[in-house]
């Protein structure tokens, strides 16, 4: 006696309730974003108000690769390298020193410029070439 199956089982999947909950959750989402209310810093910007530039002049100082310093252009030996640092950022009143290095420059001698600007108070920019 055989007996067969009234029902199939049916293999398909129905998206039409995914669809509706993606729906939903769309709508719901996009009420509940238009009520938070941002959290944003209130800025004050300054009205246009003109300013003079104050235009820095540097003091120009080069280490050599062969160890070498000049001052403004002007060659200085290792052992007064200080006091010609001094005297000419004294003379010119300049508030800043553009150290320029050549790229095989000993540390050691640029080192030894930055002690001479650090315990004098002297403010360096280091330009390396």
């Amino acid at each position: 006696m055989a007996l067969k199956r009234r029902t199939k089982i049916s293999a398909a999947f129905s998206m039409s309730s995914m669809t509706d909950i993606v729906f939903l959750l769309l709508i719901f989402f996009m009420i509940t974003s238009t009520m938070v209310h941002p959290n944003a810093i209130k800025l004050l910007i300054p009205k246009k108000v003109t300013k003079k530039v104050e235009v820095q002049k540097y003091l120009n100082v080069r280490v050599t690769s062969s160890g070498r310093y000049y001052v403004d252009g002007k060659r200085v030996g290792a052992e007064s390298i200080e006091s010609g640092l001094l005297k000419a950022f004294n003379s010119n009143e300049q508030t800043i020193v553009k150290l320029r290095t050549d790229k095989n420059a000993s540390t050691g001698d640029v080192a030894a410029v930055l002690d001479i600007a650090e315990s004098n108070g002297i403010k360096v920019i280091l330009d390396i070439r």
